[in-house]
């Protein structure tokens, strides 16, 4: 039986359809692959050189994440994470003696910030070559653009240290553009600041729902004082944090701050000041003398009213 003239333009546009659906999935599949082909060939090279073995390359996304690093996924996936490819590199002379290489891609160099600043260790060394870097006696860890980059040692070994050093600033400089601009990093008062302790809380501050936080700590006789900020231009982080602070049991101080609008809680030992300034939202906290806290909310304020 002969088929009709619809049925034919039925088939025809059915065919047509087909095709355009391939067309869509394999363009976005090469787009998929162009994206991805930076960091996986540098990851299928032997990064280490002649003198070490490869191992295979691992590949997670959100899902199975939590397989390779149980236990800190959620910082990761709470950050923005996209993907994270390792490879272990062992010494051919020795295979007990390896370096493994963690690349987490975060999606924007705030996120990799975020995760870099919030894990940084106390006993370490600045990477002289890195933006944002410091080595460990068994590790290195840096970011590099929207990448954080971990490589962990076998155990603390001098070669592996410099070897795994010289194949950094190689990777760094293959998959960042150079410097990397940190928001809001230099309204911060330089005077008493430990520099290496910024970091980007992107969500749930201090325990409240504070999000996109820039933090740094200062030493005012010999207390640790931390003070923070983000934009606010309609003042609804001031208002939300204050109420935090209140409805989970803060008592308002009455101190003078010196500080038109300004905000003194106590909340369990720990004070926190807050105020606004143009369109940013700022404060300090500890739980260090009230008269070292004010000295601390001024010299921030009367920075952030300069700008």
């Amino acid at each position: 039986m002969r088929a009709s003239k619809k049925q034919t333009i039925i088939s025809y546009f059915i065919i047509l359809v087909l095709i355009g659906i391939a067309t869509a999935i394999g363009i976005k599949q090469q787009s998929y692959y162009k994206a991805e082909d930076n960091v996986d060939t540098i990851l299928k090279t032997n990064l280490f050189g002649g003198k070490y073995t490869t191992g295979n390359i691992e590949n997670y996304l959100a899902g199975n994440l939590y397989e390779k690093i149980n236990g800190k996924a959620d910082l990761y996936l709470n950050n923005g994470f996209l993907s994270m490819q390792t490879r272990k590199y062992s010494k051919t002379s020795d295979e007990g003696k390896w370096a493994e290489v963690f690349l987490y891609e975060m999606g924007t160099s705030e996120n990799a910030f975020a995760v870099y600043s919030m894990q940084q260790r106390a006993e370490s060394e600045p990477l002289w070559w890195a933006q944002f870097g410091y080595a460990t006696s068994d590790g290195l860890y840096l970011m590099a653009g929207k990448y954080y980059i971990e490589v962990l040692f076998s155990g603390e070994d001098k070669t592996l240290l410099d070897n795994a050093s010289e194949v950094m600033k190689y990777l760094t400089e293959t998959i960042s553009s150079g410097k990397v601009e940190i928001p809001y990093v230099n309204l911060f008062p330089k005077e008493n600041l430990q520099a290496r302790t910024f970091r980007y809380i992107s969500a749930d501050a201090f325990g409240s729902e504070l999000k996109n936080i820039f933090a740094a700590e200062y030493t005012i006789n010999d207390n640790t004082i931390t003070a923070f900020m983000c934009k606010d231009s309609g003042g609804e982080n001031f208002n939300s944090y204050y109420k935090f602070l209140i409805d989970n049991g803060g008592t308002e101080l009455k101190d003078d701050i010196g500080i038109a609008g300004s905000k003194a809680v106590d909340l369990f030992g720990t004070t926190d000041v807050i105020f606004k300034s143009g369109e940013y939202f700022a404060g300090v906290r500890g739980s260090a003398p009230i008269n070292d806290i004010k000295q601390a909310a001024n010299k921030f304020f009367e920075g952030l009213s300069k700008k």
